[in-house]
């Protein structure tokens, strides 16, 4: 057994963590029982990880039968993680990629995602995550340890809370906070307190296209504090990609809608249900084709 607290050690020898990539690495044994628990019975299951840098995780994964996907930036962890995990390279049950999470292509069958993720690209993942279930399907769970704020607002924990990330979130997955993690858990220690979360794809029946609900909720809440009648005046600056949409069937979609009372509210003050409705009414609005 590889111990958390050795794994850290060896990678910290061939260097001192990298600011830039938001290195803290989780050294407390029971928190990465915890975490890979709550993924479920992951035998013969092909999980990916993303950012393992010592392998603290990894080899919780392997310990439960994974097969693990493993990418990381990181060229010094990259060597680490060649030299300390060289049976599991060899037999398959490890495959590692070097490169950025955001651009290296994930596989294409991923029965869980579980990681600790880097906090600086917590949004983007969750962004890459959603395009890949588009692609590919979704895995069955998604286990992902970040930064308590950023839990907050993925699981939409309160009203005060809502945003872009945690309605957009909401229309294909549950959501769960689960274990909290103190800082002296790490290696180095954040300044904050983490927080497992738990994400689980869910099938909404829906009339309306959810990439016109995600833009429109984008487009909403990039001027949080204005009501949706002046936020949403200006069309998404992708709209022309969705089938059928246009600036012009924008402008008079909204037009048509002038007595909504929806208008007249502030992106936060929408459950993810309610921005369901508005954007089907958004949809179904019949407007003259201007051509």
């Amino acid at each position: 057994m590889r111990r958390a607290a050795d794994l850290v050690a060896r990678l910290q020898a061939l260097q001192p963590n990298d600011r830039n990539l938001g290195q803290h690495f989780l050294v407390e044994e029971v928190h990465l029982e915890a975490i890979v628990e709550l993924a479920g019975d992951l035998s013969g299951r092909t999980v990916l990880e993303i950012g393992p840098g010592p392998g603290t995780l990894t080899e919780h994964l392997l310990r439960a039968g994974a097969v693990v996907h493993a990418i990381e930036i990181d060229p010094v962890a990259v060597e680490h993680l060649q030299a300390n995990f060289t049976p599991e390279l060899s037999n398959g049950s490890l495959t590692l990629d070097e490169g950025d999470a955001l651009t290296v292509a994930w596989p294409e069958r991923i029965d869980a995602v579980v990681s600790n993720i880097p906090y600086q690209i917590s949004s983007p993942l969750i962004g890459a995550l959603e395009q890949h279930r588009q692609r590919h399907g979704a895995p069955d769970v998604v286990v992902v340890l970040v930064q308590e704020e950023f839990a907050e607002r993925l699981t939409i924990a309160t009203p005060a809370d809502r945003g872009s990330l945690g309605v957009c979130t909401a229309l294909g997955w549950s959501s769960s906070m689960e274990r909290r993690v103190p800082p002296g858990s790490f290696r180095p220690p954040p300044a904050v307190m983490s927080r497992v979360c738990v994400l689980r794809p869910i099938e909404h029946p829906s009339e309306v296209d959810h990439r016109l609900i995600r833009q429109t909720v984008h487009a909403a809440f990039h001027h949080r504090r204005r009501k949706l009648r002046t936020s949403l005046r200006r069309p998404p600056r992708r709209l022309s990609r969705l089938p059928g949409w246009h600036a012009a069937r924008w402008k008079a979609a909204l037009a048509s809608m002038d007595d909504d009372p929806v208008l007249d509210l502030r992106p936060e003050d929408l459950t993810v249900s309610e921005w369901r409705d508005f954007c089907r009414r958004l949809a179904a609005a019949e407007v003259q084709d201007p051509s």
